[in-house]
């Protein structure tokens, strides 16, 4: 009964009696501190979703009907977080105090509950918090937070964990409660956990890394501080900028909204992913703060381990909700076999597939990146969309051509490689009447999209024609023409 009583004031005791995971000297400094906000601006594999694991469970387990809020950036962190809370809580010496489990809350026998959710207004909104857990901060909207931190106002014993790796400005909450915590603002402490801090890291391997990787990828993955955007393809503004908090739209509430896609086929590790383009229109115009004509995400969708047969069947399903125009997939490798399947169900002339070699993704990307520039694409605050598009990299080859890749073990590219497509896919994206100016593509390229000919149309010819920057005139070509920068080809 001793060991209980103690367990309940001490959460590091908690955490090695109860659920048999002693904690290590850098988490018992987080769990162990009083201050009212606690940030963790943390590394990669650094402890930190057992510590806020642990955290969530020792507040549920220490006072009788707490409620503890777990919000993540996306529906799979949300997932994941809670799965570690579950396996921590199934030590027999906690199994007993834990009556229900299920994919969204845990219930204790003392009436306490854990809800892990992923970012919404609309869910946080809802019963005091006793504790509130943040996982990965930057990724999650200034409006949900904003929201999220209202309902600990009414407990006077509520408290806030934030956590994440970094990314983003200077002015968003994370940062800012992060150097409150640094400089020692009353009620907040601040952490710095670079991946070194974990003993189970490798450091041999993080030293190959620092020789190897570029020193933005390394300052902020491993060492945890916030960096430039030197290096990346597209920057922190270009795509703060073009966010937007509104719902994805599923196909059976599209009513036939007219659409294109873009499919990029998953292998291994690798997902499955679909991402739809629509025009913005007058009705949303307002709501963006955008011009009618520009594009929105009206679906962004992933899926791990899944047959390829099942994602033929749901992007069918999503063109005939939608209206899809056209689909452009990629059948690079895996790809070969469910692009010619989507051909085949929806028709030739509606699926486009194509190898994303160099040069097509040096096209597809200049495309969204003018798109960005020009204030003309808006993007749901989805997590996994905008971790890979910032995580983009661009190396001019001995070619000439831009290498455009996320780095390997920062994740994969297949919805940044989605809404590239997605944005090739539209005809009227890189046709000079809608882009002002060439892509200002970072980087050694000299490639640019191609501008137009005002004198062509004053000559009276009814075919629309481009004036490339090599100082040649060429038609636009309708049907199976693939537009490239610099150049067409049949």
């Amino acid at each position: 009964m001793s060991d209980l009583r103690r367990a309940r004031r001490d959460v590091a005791f908690f955490a090695e009696r109860l659920l048999g995971r002693p904690l290590w000297e850098h988490q018992q400094q987080v769990v162990e501190s009083r201050a009212r906000h606690r940030v963790i601006c943390s590394g990669r594999q650094a402890g930190k979703s057992t510590t806020l694991a642990v955290l969530a469970l020792h507040s549920a387990f220490a006072k009788p009907g707490a409620f503890v809020l777990i919000l993540s950036a996306g529906e799979q962190a949300a997932r994941d977080l809670l799965s570690t809370c579950s396996v921590l809580a199934a030590n027999p010496l906690l199994a007993g105090s834990v009556v229900d489990d299920n994919k969204s809350e845990i219930l204790l026998s003392n009436g306490s509950r854990i809800r892990s959710i992923p970012q919404s207004q609309r869910q946080v909104r809802g019963p005091s918090v006793d504790l509130l857990v943040l996982d990965e901060c930057c990724w999650i909207d200034d409006a949900v937070w904003n929201a999220a931190k209202f309902s600990t106002v009414a407990k006077r014993d509520s408290r806030i964990v934030m956590a994440s790796t970094p990314w983003g400005t200077q002015d968003r909450f994370f940062a800012v409660a992060y150097r409150a915590g640094l400089a020692k603002a009353k009620g907040y402490a601040s952490f710095q956990w670079p991946s070194m801090v974990s003993p189970l890291v490798d450091a041999t391997l993080l030293d190959e890394w620092r020789a190897t990787d570029p020193d933005r990828i390394f300052r902020a993955e491993v060492l945890a501080e916030w960096t430039d955007d030197t290096g990346a393809y597209f920057t922190t503004d270009e795509l703060d900028a073009a966010v937007r908090d509104y719902p994805l739209i599923q196909p059976h509430d599209a009513h036939g909204m007219s659409a294109v896609a873009g499919v990029d086929w998953g292998f291994s590790a690798d997902a499955n992913t679909l991402v739809v383009l629509a025009n913005v229109g007058v009705a949303r115009a307002e709501q963006f703060g955008c011009d009618s004509s520009s594009f929105f995400l009206p679906l962004v969708e992933e899926a791990f381990r899944t047959r390829y047969s099942t994602w033929v069947d749901r992007v069918c399903e999503v063109a005939t909700g939608y209206q899809l125009r056209k689909i452009v997939s990629e059948q690079n490798g895996v790809g070969a076999m469910p692009s010619q399947e989507l051909a085949a169900r929806l028709g030739s002339w509606k699926v486009e597939a194509v190898h994303t070699d160099a040069r097509l993704k040096e096209d597809a990307f200049a495309r969204v990146k003018v798109l960005l520039q020009e204030g003309q694409l808006i993007l749901p605050p989805h997590p996994a969309l905008l971790m890979q598009l910032s995580a983009l990299e661009f190396e001019a080859t001995d070619a000439g051509v831009l290498r455009i890749s996320v780095p390997e073990r920062r994740g994969h590219d297949d919805l940044a490689m989605g809404l590239a497509l997605a944005v090739r896919a539209d005809p009227t994206i890189g046709i000079a009447r809608r882009l002002s100016g060439p892509a200002r593509v970072p980087g050694p390229s000299t490639r640019q999209i191609a501008k137009p000919n005002p004198a062509m149309r004053a000559r009276g010819s009814t075919q629309p024609k481009l004036k490339f920057l090599d100082g040649s005139v060429r038609p636009v070509r309708r049907g199976s023409v693939q537009r490239r920068i610099g150049g067409w080809r049949r």
